[in-house]
């Protein structure tokens, strides 16, 4: 048995005195079988103490617990036979048959599954394995063994007939009585997790049972004994529910007592049974009563193990694999039924955690978000929301202020936090939002989560180290309906990319030196239609897109609709000098992006001198070599590139100077307020000594007065843009008035 750092001989003395017990249980009958009396006169339908013994051995442990119980066994037969004066050789062959059944016990324990320890224990899918073994194999090598001694010692044929049967049915019906209903009690989770409980249950189930035999062996004419064995099918059904609705340290004894008063009703057949077909229908009814408990053992397993299925996924239900911490689910069933309402929720991202995926495979994430979590659990309750999104409760109710400095410590720890890989040191970067918990409910939950993850995000954004609150947003104010809109915005733009609906737009460049552009030289934006018909302009739309990984769909939508829209209007060709089309930096990245752009720009119906793909900075200094091989590309087949929205970012002059670009559009922030601020000027002047030192044109955006226009032609810009010149207009109306005029192009 399982001994659970006791002393291995408490668990035989337990053992050795329950098997003393039973050896007073008896279901005590006049056996004639084979027209024989039985040594005594009187023998017993169950032998209790043997299927003990099987438990015993189907639970595994120190050997010499079980030895220890053999020896015990064989000492109570001992003295009880002692009063026949048996001779020492037939005790001696006794001891030594006893010998043999310990071993013999030990087989088929093993060959009946045990041990049943631990995680190993008695299933549905074993128990005809149990049965064929612990009903019929075993008590047939006990019957054997003792059959053989009988025979040694010169008992008659007819004798050793009538003890083997016997015996073989006292044992058939101890392991059937005893050996399952322990089991289960000895095995149940519930108790096994509850030493003590375990204990007692055992104690008081064995307790009950020899109680319960006393009491019916000293009254045997009960009347209500017989009326339950004739309606022993209905009493079936009724311990089939118990077996399903009562815990087992009820539902066992009850199986228990059942089965002693069905024995009690078979003594009277079980006398009378002398004739060969008397004692098989004696067997028939044993058998009966057995496989009666082994169908009911069944349902109690049926029922055991779909509990336990449904406990174990509900625990995997609520618990993340990766990070072994409790997920979303569990969140929104702890905030159900909690009591009390925390004064505050967190929102935890932490950046890196898909790089190391990318780098180093899924075990490295798993493990870095196992140590992550174990960095949180002491300070907070961490429920993973996937990928590095975490969210912390409060462990108890305190006020708002202890919470947050603990989520603050939390913040502090994971800063300094160094994740080992195979020789590695890696760190991730934590962002905390944390949103105050205002009113209890699942809405109140996803408001609170909405807001502690949008004060994370422009944590991150900022690049904010101490936890951020969220900004004050009462009943979903116009923080969250923002929020909410732009979510709309974002997909209502995407389903219009998908669907086609993208108009085109042109506006104008001009030469600032004054010399004629009979031609057309301009940048070509989008606006989108919805369903409904709404014009979403760029500002509505460019910024979600990009967020959400969708602007190379956006570029190629673009591409597509202006040489469709050239080919179904060939008379605008002729008059186009040059047109500047928009790239995303996340486009340019794109494998699938650079084919489909290829493979347009084999079928474009404009010349390829005439087209002009204007880049980000951002897009610039982050390309890889796949985009500088795409750039170098762009101006082997004769296409121009221009540097857009330059002075906006953090520039990089060796990125510059080895990306092939032609021009360099001055971001407009810094134009339009060039007259006002010397500030905005001098970066204007900066960007123009960039150009120049580059060999690059330079054309200024957001020219929208002719003395701006005036004075950037005198610091030496060639080309402007702005409302000054024009304002964007639908494609169709821009072009096809000058479809046939000369084009001017920028030099």
């Amino acid at each position: 048995m399982v001994t659970r750092r006791r002393a291995w001989w408490v668990d035989a003395c337990v053992v050795s005195f329950a098997c003393w017990l039973l050896q007073g249980v008896g279901v005590e009958y006049s056996a004639r079988f084979f027209h024989h009396a039985y040594l005594s006169g009187e023998a017993s339908l169950v032998h209790a103490h043997a299927g003990l013994l099987l438990g015993v051995a189907l639970l595994g442990g120190d050997r010499r617990v079980l030895a220890t119980a053999f020896l015990t066994s064989f000492l109570h037969w001992w003295w009880r036979a002692r009063l026949e004066a048996p001779t020492e050789s037939y005790a001696a062959g006794f001891a030594v048959a006893m010998v043999l059944q310990w071993r013999w016990t030990e087989w088929c324990a093993h060959w009946a599954g045990g041990p049943f320890r631990g995680a190993h224990r008695l299933k549905v899918s074993g128990i005809f394995r149990y049965a064929a073994v612990g009903l019929f194999l075993f008590p047939t090598g006990w019957t054997l063994l003792s059959a053989l001694v009988a025979w040694t010692h010169g008992q008659a044929p007819a004798a050793v007939a009538n003890t083997a049967v016997q015996l073989w049915l006292a044992k058939h019906v101890g392991v059937g009585v005893v050996t399952l209903p322990f089991l289960l009690l000895w095995t149940d989770d519930r108790l096994r997790r509850a030493l003590r409980g375990r204990w007692v249950a055992v104690m008081t189930w064995l307790c009950l049972s020899v109680l319960a035999a006393h009491m019916l062996e000293a009254r045997p004419a009960l009347r209500w004994v017989e009326v339950v064995y004739d309606y022993r099918a209905l009493a079936g059904v009724l311990l089939g529910i118990a077996m399903l609705l009562w815990r087992v340290e009820y539902s066992m004894p009850l199986l228990t007592l059942t089965h002693l008063v069905l024995l009690h009703g078979l003594t009277d057949q079980a006398g009378q049974a002398a004739s060969p077909p008397q004692v098989v229908g004696l067997l028939a009814h044993l058998v009966e009563c057995n496989f009666m408990v082994l169908i009911l053992a069944v349902l109690f397993l049926l029922n055991r193990e779909r509990k336990h299925r449904y406990h174990h996924l509900r625990a995997m239900c609520r618990h993340d694999a990766s990070s072994g911490l409790d997920n979303a689910h569990a969140l929104r069933e702890a905030w159900r039924t909690s009591s009390e309402r925390p004064a505050v929720l967190g929102f935890l991202l932490l950046d890196q955690v898909e790089r190391v995926l990318g780098g180093y495979g899924w075990r490295a994430q798993s493990q870095l978000l196992r140590e992550i979590g174990r960095e949180m659990v002491p300070l907070a309750r961490p429920y993973h929301m996937g990928g590095g999104k975490f969210v912390l409760l409060p462990l108890r109710a305190e006020q708002a202020g202890a919470s947050v400095g603990k989520m603050e410590e939390i913040l502090r720890r994971l800063q300094a936090f160094v994740f080992q890989w195979h020789g590695a040191q890696l760190r991730v970067s934590p962002y905390l939002g944390v949103a105050p918990c205002d009113r209890a409910g699942v809405e109140a939950l996803d408001e609170c989560l909405a807001n502690a993850c949008d004060a994370a995000l422009r944590a991150r954004e900022v690049g904010e180290h101490n936890p951020l609150p969220c900004e004050p947003s009462p009943s979903g104010g116009p923080d969250a309906q923002e929020r909410r809109h732009r979510l709309v915005a974002a997909a209502e733009a995407l389903a219009c990319v998908h669907a086609g609906r993208v108009e085109l737009y042109v506006q104008p460049i001009v030469a600032l030196a004054g010399q004629p552009s009979a031609g057309f030289q301009g940048e070509v934006l989008c606006r989108l239609r919805t369903a409904q018909g709404r014009l979403l302009f760029p500002n509505e739309f460019i910024a979600d897109l990009e967020a959400g990984g969708h602007a190379s769909e956006l570029d190629i939508a673009v591409i597509e609709c202006l040489f469709q829209w050239l080919r179904t209007h060939p008379l605008a060709i002729p008059g186009v000098a040059r047109l500047g089309i928009n790239l995303s930096g996340k486009s340019v990245a794109s494998a699938s992006f650079r084919a489909r752009f290829a493979e347009l720009l084999r079928q474009s119906p404009l010349p390829h001198s005439a087209l002009c793909f204007e880049l980000t900075e951002t897009a610039v200094i982050a390309s890889q070599e796949p985009a500088l091989r795409l750039f170098h590309d762009l101006r082997a087949r004769g296409c121009s590139l221009s540097l857009d929205d330059f002075g906006s970012g953090m520039q990089n002059f060796e990125r510059l100077r080895q990306v092939p670009v032609d021009s360099l559009k001055i971001d407009g922030q810094f134009v339009r307020n060039m007259q006002s601020q010397s500030r905005d000027l001098e970066i204007v002047r900066a960007a123009i000594a960039v150009a120049d030192a580059h060999g690059l044109t330079t054309v200024a955006e957001y020219v929208e007065s002719a003395s701006l226009a005036e004075q950037l032609r005198g610091m030496g810009v060639r080309w402007g843009q702005g409302y000054h010149f024009g304002r964007p207009e639908p494609i169709a109306a821009r072009l096809l008035p000058v479809a046939v005029a000369p084009a001017a192009v920028v030099q």
